[in-house]
């Protein structure tokens, strides 16, 4: 799951877990072993997960990450050291070539339901957005199920004014994309199995500087 991020390579931190709802609610650090970090965007009390993996982001700069994120979303330069970004490389599609899940968090870019993210393609030094996503919440799990050759995704989704639930989003292979607006508003995460990326802790993340930033000099 992790590989190297302007050609560093760091050991990724990984738990494996039985998740119940207590589990996805508990505050922890980033070390293995520890409880499942309550973030910013809180689960609800009904989520059941069977055995997932559980991972959290790269620690690793990537300045040009970094410098592609403060270009796409046009950050200005006072908002800059305010504004974080966590990644995690996947193989959605299962070709043997990770893509990187990227997603921005800060006030400049928030919007009311969630901190927008993005799906990359990358050779190491550019990038190409594959997919958008205008808002979502941090955990993402990454199914084992797929739908035309890509893993589908769920996250937790409320504060857009209807129903709160868990958004289950499938690739369309027509589209080359994952439909958010057609996905299914799951009530809970019950049976769904797989790997739960950007797992962090967004609030001790920041109290303790524990972050990347689209200002960090590296």
């Amino acid at each position: 799951m992790r590989r190297d991020a302007g050609k560093k390579a760091v050991p990724v931190s990984v738990l494996y877990v039985t998740m119940q709802a207590a589990l996805w609610m508990t505050g922890c650090g980033s070390g293995v072993g520890d409880a499942v970090p309550e973030t910013e965007q809180t689960a609800g009390e009904d989520m059941v997960l069977p055995e997932v993996e559980v991972v959290y982001a790269e620690d690793a700069p990537y300045p040009a990450l970094a410098e592609f994120l403060t270009a796409y979303y046009q950050v200005p330069e006072e908002e800059r050291a305010e504004t974080r970004y966590y990644y995690n490389y996947v193989d959605l599609n299962e070709d043997g070539e990770e893509e990187i899940v990227v997603v921005v968090v800060g006030e400049y870019t928030r919007v009311s339901f969630g901190d927008p993210a993005l799906l990359l393609a990358t050779d190491g030094e550019s990038f190409s957005v594959l997919d958008s996503f205008e808002g979502l919440r941090t955990p993402i799990l990454i199914c084992e199920d797929c739908t035309d050759g890509w893993h589908d995704i769920v996250y937790q989704e409320y504060g857009l004014g209807a129903e709160d639930g868990y958004r289950h989003l499938r690739y369309d292979g027509e589209e080359k994309r994952y439909l958010t607006k057609e996905g299914e508003l799951l009530e809970d995460m019950e049976g769904l199995a797989g790997v739960r990326i950007i797992s962090d802790n967004f609030i001790d993340d920041m109290d303790q500087g524990r972050y990347l930033s689209l200002a960090q000099e590296n």
